[in-house]
């Protein structure tokens, strides 16, 4: 599966600001926040390893692009951006107690818990420092970003509480699940779009457009992310299929599978959920309910739903077609991608 366009072109941008931000401090924690983007191994070495898509700073870095002609500061915003994702990331691998990511040990196997927790707020800390450090010209500029982030980053903290929560229940309603979704993974990708416009953008019409583009998006990556926790390839993803089933986690196949039918099957997966440890014989009994029920095609309907309708947005913003085209590119990936 080729790279969308605007996964490639901002990539060489937003990768310099990063390594600038992060370079300079020879520590062991910064040494972790090196190993966590993928630039050194476990010794401190240089290496050149696979550190994401890097989709919010593309994102944030193409509406700038398409919207106006500052990208050097829009390049330091969407360090920012990425650095608050990778944030979230290393406390997230604790909280799941995942051992794994993009086929390399997480920071908590390698330097336990409390060290890692560290690492992530220092990440944390060096995004805003990020903001601070730019001169936009104007205070007022600077006030704003630097709120819009920060507000991005309170949401995406109380969608990962949700998200928790909803593990110890036993189910959820279709609306609470799009409304944490909405948080945990919708609002920084959402800021990242909108980001990406305030330096350039003054008319409000063109503001909402993108800003229902980034929602919808939102909607549409964290519910193939879903898809791919149950039915993706371990040899791509690094997780075994029906990882998500194992760890409780009550994304959206399962709040589909448990609220589609209040008969025998809801039943079978209450009985399986309540279990302390989700068994291989339990994994492959829900996944054949799943099965049973269409699940996957219902997850792939709404992703192509929410895909359509950010596709739409983007539109109404009128910016050159060839930035329209490219966004369609990238709405194309993002319905198939494997990874």
């Amino acid at each position: 599966m080729n790279e969308p366009k605007i996964l490639i072109r901002y990539k060489s941008h937003y990768e310099n600001e990063l390594k600038n931000s992060l370079s300079s401090v020879d520590s062991q924690a910064y040494s972790m926040l090196r190993y966590c983007m993928g630039w050194e191994d476990i010794k401190g070495d240089l290496i050149d390893s696979h550190s994401g898509k890097g989709l919010r700073p593309s994102l944030c870095l193409f509406v700038s692009d398409a919207t106006g002609t500052r990208l050097h500061l829009a390049a330091k915003v969407a360090t920012s951006i990425e650095l608050i994702h990778n944030f979230s990331l290393v406390h997230d691998e604790i909280q799941d107690l995942d051992e794994m990511r993009h086929h390399r040990p997480t920071l908590w196997t390698i330097w336990g818990k409390g060290k890692s927790l560290i690492a992530g707020n220092l990440m944390q800390i060096a995004a805003h420092n990020t903001i601070n450090l730019i001169d936009f010209g104007d205070e007022s500029s600077k006030i704003s970003i630097s709120n819009m982030l920060s507000k991005a980053c309170i949401q995406m903290l109380e969608g990962q509480n949700l998200d928790l929560l909803f593990e110890k229940k036993d189910s959820i309603e279709l609306e609470d699940y799009l409304h944490m979704i909405s948080l945990k993974t919708g609002a920084l990708l959402r800021a990242s779009l909108n980001l990406g416009a305030v330096l350039n953008v003054k008319d409000t019409n063109i503001k909402n457009a993108i800003d229902q583009a980034g929602k919808a998006l939102g909607y549409a990556f964290q519910i193939r992310d879903d898809i791919l926790g149950v039915w993706g390839t371990e040899d791509i993803t690094g997780k075994p299929v029906g990882a998500d089933i194992r760890r409780k986690k009550k994304s959206l196949p399962i709040v589909h599978a448990m609220g589609c039918d209040s008969g025998k099957y809801a039943n079978q997966l209450k009985e399986i959920y309540s279990n302390a440890d989700i068994s291989d014989a339990g994994v492959d009994q829900v996944l054949e309910i799943m099965k049973t029920l269409k699940t996957r095609e219902y997850a792939e309907g709404l992703t192509e739903k929410y895909l359509q309708s950010a596709l739409i947005s983007f539109k109404e913003s009128k910016v050159n077609k060839l930035f329209q085209d490219d966004f369609q590119e990238l709405i194309e990936f993002l319905a198939t991608r494997n990874y």
